[in-house]
């Protein structure tokens, strides 16, 4: 396999070509949290590992280290912990240094970022809204400010230093037209808006000498503003970049930060042929990346001969032992990343530690250790959807005797569902997974068999975990017992069918989801809802695509129904936003009204078993992301 082939870039030998970039993970550098996850990626055999992103201000001032200790402790501790755990698995490490002005001091470890550290203005290289534009002073300074960071790294005992000049950070606004106006020697024409990158990289190779490595990350085309960056200047520019030293080149986008991760409806290697443009003009190797989460999509690329290394992001954080089981031929064991950004909108929107939908050790992994029980337990798991398998699966790995009951033919629950609109192939990967995974774990399964307090009272175990799931909430409409209405859930199981004309009752994740599914196969649609907003659930990046794909297929939003009057022969009777009743015509009205946790089981077993848990939607509907979690928690803890 080539992917598994050594590649040496400036004297730095990489034991294969898996490069796990640098990521935003809240994490920060030196935790236990930190830690753990940055060495479970070594061990799991990626080659290269980049850290997140961080200012150059802690390797070169006290100050803004302000209770950590001395830059120069900082710089030990970096080589005491951090890059001693990943060298002690044979795996190469370098940081990503950065200098962004469009988020507030503080964020993600940065102290000054993008500040005047004197008048507190937030600068750009061009005035622009609440920014000044930077004084030549000022750029030199930063320029100096990076390399010194950059001398500080290699004596951390990094392998390598990378410069981010991407995703809208300050050096990629210095070579967006749209964003550098300036009319001196570093703004204006493509040779003067390279000046501040090329000074960068010209600056850190002085600093550190010719046996060191560098990287960038570059901005290669800009998708979200029209007259930007273009894949031909890009091109120029990494000509430029590698005549100043930089030995390694990671192609992403110059889009800002969470649009750099595409979804699901994104092919494999989406930003693949950006580096292989820039590949052709460069003698140095470069890394491909976005959404190659499998050994044929990774092969297929490098055997086209453009590019040297594949850059794996989030499949790295579902799996962190991705790269070892591709190796041994075991991909049936991968925890499959579903591309839906969770970990992305964690870090940005919720401002917490990266969190994973479907690993729930990322960021935890040395608190949610699974180890042996002293006293092994008779554990029946109630559900066979992603909570009670997770459940199920991990109280049995750490000895418990489980039982697992699912009332259906098969295990999978709501994943069976979820898996069927268009682009959520993963989710059915992740189904397969999970049900391979509790057989392979020797939990006793029992499939159509229906569970009630009275069978629990005769064969008594020990602990019950109850994931019996939810139940469709239906709404009071006059007429919503009609031949013409169907539960979204049927639709998606293919248990009935629809006609033209389809009305859609709910527009949160399954009614649009629902309507997406329809639209492709050449239904006319229409979504209603109460709520102002549709997909108001939806973590920002998936519900912006997917909104946008419904537009795109002509599908009707209606938020803000006042009222559903009636259904009738003809369609759905409501009074709109505006107080207008009217008529949406259809041959079908489908509900995805919503739903209710399914209680109960949790309710008539309270009191009469010694240990009672109640996990996944039947607490409360909820996402993949939290009923895994839960599962994991519970089995965890018993």
């Amino acid at each position: 396999m080539k992917l598994f082939e050594p590649v040496t870039i400036r004297g730095m030998e990489l034991k294969n070509r898996i490069v796990m970039p640098a990521m935003h993970l809240n994490l920060g550098f030196l935790g236990k949290r930190a830690l753990a996850f940055y060495a479970e990626r070594a061990k799991g055999g990626v080659g290269c590992i980049m850290t997140a992103a961080i200012t150059p201000d802690p390797f070169i001032s006290d100050a803004t280290w302000e209770g950590r200790g001395t830059a120069a402790s900082f710089v030990a501790r970096l080589r005491d912990t951090l890059v001693a755990l990943v060298h002690e698995q044979k795996a190469k490490i370098g940081i990503q240094l950065w200098h962004g002005n469009m988020y507030p001091a503080g964020m993600w470890g940065g102290y000054g970022l993008g500040v005047d550290e004197i008048t507190g203005d937030r600068v750009a290289p061009s005035a622009r809204e609440n920014m000044r534009e930077l004084t030549v002073e000022e750029i030199k300074a930063i320029i100096e400010k990076l390399a010194l960071a950059a001398g500080k790294i290699k004596e951390a005992g990094f392998d390598f230093v990378d410069f981010n000049l991407a995703h809208r950070y300050l050096p990629n606004q210095f070579f967006s037209p749209l964003y550098n106006q300036r009319g001196d020697e570093y703004g204006g024409d493509l040779h003067r808006r390279m000046r501040f990158g090329i000074g960068v990289v010209n600056s850190a190779r002085e600093a550190l000498g010719e046996d060191f490595p560098i990287s960038v990350r570059l901005g290669a085309h800009e998708f979200r503003q029209s007259n930007g960056i273009t894949i031909e200047d890009s091109a120029e520019y990494a000509v430029e970049l590698e005549k100043a030293g930089v030995d390694m080149i990671g192609v992403s986008v110059a889009d800002p930060f969470p649009y750099i991760c595409p979804l699901g409806d994104s092919p494999p290697g989406t930003y693949v042929p950006l580096a292989e443009a820039i590949r052709e003009r460069v003698g140095i190797p470069v890394v491909g990346v976005a959404r190659i989460n499998s050994l044929e999509a990774a092969e297929e690329i490098l055997s086209r001969g453009k590019i040297d290394l594949i850059g794996i992001g989030r499949q790295l954080i579902a799996d962190p032992y991705w790269p070892q089981k591709v190796a041994q031929g075991k991909t049936e064991d991968i925890i499959p990343c579903l591309s839906c950004n969770n970990c992305v909108d964690t870090v940005t929107v919720g401002r917490s530690v990266v969190r994973c939908a479907v690993n729930p050790f990322v960021g935890k992994e040395t608190e949610l250790e699974m180890k042996p029980t002293e006293k092994p337990k008779k554990v029946f798991v109630i559900g066979g959807g992603p909570a009670g398998m997770e459940a199920a699966r991990r109280a049995t790995e750490r000895g418990h005797e489980a039982m697992l009951f699912e009332k259906e033919a098969s295990l999978g629950g709501q994943l069976l569902i979820a898996g069927v609109p268009p682009y959520k192939q993963e989710i059915q990967q992740l189904a397969r997974y999970l049900v391979r995974e509790v057989e392979e774990s020797g939990v006793t399964v029992r499939l159509n068999q229906e569970v009630n307090a009275e069978f629990i009272d005769k064969e008594k175990p020990d602990a019950v975990i109850v994931a019996t799931g939810l139940t469709y909430f239906i709404p009071e409409i006059p007429g919503i017992d009609r031949s013409n209405v169907v539960l979204a859930e049927d639709v998606l199981y293919r248990r009935r069918e629809v006609g033209n004309k389809v009305v859609i009752i709910g527009g949160e994740l399954v009614g649009c989801e629902t309507a997406d599914f329809l639209a492709e196969k050449g239904r006319s649609i229409t979504v209603a809802r109460r709520g102002p907003e549709m997909a108001s659930k939806i973590g920002p990046t998936a519900r912006e695509r997917l909104l946008r794909r419904l537009s795109e297929k002509g599908v009707r939003l209606l938020p803000g129904v006042k009222s559903y009057e009636e259904i009738t022969d003809e369609g759905l009777v409501l009074i709109d936003s505006g107080g207008k009743r009217q008529t949406l015509e259809a041959d079908t009205i489908v509900l995805a009204a919503g739903s209710r946790g399914n209680t109960g089981l949790s309710e008539a077993l309270k009191g009469k078993v010694p240990a009672l848990y109640a996990i996944g939607d039947c607490v409360e509907p909820r996402d993949i992301m939290e009923a895994i979690a839960e599962g994991a928690r519970v089995g965890g803890e018993l």
